[in-house]
């Protein structure tokens, strides 16, 4: 899973606060764009100082930066409950059910059917998160439902595409292992061990975080922590 220009730019922001307009210049001619579309979200602010400009991240920014990382903390054991998303909204309001979709996708939700979504782990305050902010809250509706073998295998099999994440995780093994390798050589260690950090959490946001018992392939799993956990040496 490749950082987009935007995403790498706001790690040296969050990495260094404030950084001057001509060393973001190394991104080229998209770099105006990418500071523009920056701060119109409100993760970025522009500063103009001794006739020199920088942009330096926001509280804002800084709350994304968090709550994209917040992945990576332990989810604990299954409590053997699945949570289900209903939600009703209409095709005229086609632009916000897209969005609805999305952001449930991002926080590792899978898709049964058009309206329905489930995940292994508690979800309440993240939905209630997001149906206050597309103002959403008569439109959507959350149920914990009780496993079973059969139903397991079924929603598994449907909800999740477990395969494209297992590749993203062998690619981020791959290239943090290259990456580890050559670190502690060079002043760029922090940036680099920060922006694999932030495509590790990018790829956990679309794991399911399913049970150690239906995941076929858990050491691949114990390999990318393992990893992440020796970047993280290299990111304070």
């Amino acid at each position: 899973m490749k950082l987009s220009t935007m995403q790498e730019v706001l790690i040296l922001l969050e990495d260094e606060k404030e950084v001057p307009l001509y060393r973001l210049n190394r991104w080229g001619r998209s770099i105006r764009g990418v500071l523009a579309k920056l701060k119109n979200l409100g993760w970025a602010e522009k500063v103009s100082r001794n006739n020199e400009i920088f942009y330096r991240i926001s509280n804002k920014g800084e709350r994304y930066f968090d709550e994209t990382l917040s992945v990576l903390r332990d989810r604990g054991s299954w409590d053997k409950k699945w949570r289900l998303v209903i939600f009703d909204i209409p095709e005229s309001n086609r632009a916000t059910r897209d969005k609805l979709r999305r952001a449930l996708s991002n926080i590792g939700m899978g898709i049964l059917q058009a309206s329905v979504w489930i995940s292994a782990q508690d979800q309440r305050e993240k939905i209630l998160k997001i149906s206050e902010r597309l103002n959403l809250k008569n439109n959507i509706k959350y149920f914990e439902v009780t496993s079973t073998p059969s139903l397991n295998n079924q929603i598994i099999e449907k909800a999740w595409n477990l395969p494209e994440v297992n590749l993203n995780l062998e690619r981020f093994i791959k290239e943090s292992e290259r990456s580890l390798k050559n670190m502690g050589t060079g002043n760029g260690d922090r940036f680099n061990a920060k922006k694999l950090i932030f495509q590790y959490a990018l790829i956990l946001k679309k794991d399911p975080a399913l049970p150690d018992q239906f995941i076929q392939s858990d050491n691949l799993r114990s390999k990318a922590r393992e990893i992440y956990i020796k970047l993280r040496v290299y990111a304070v």
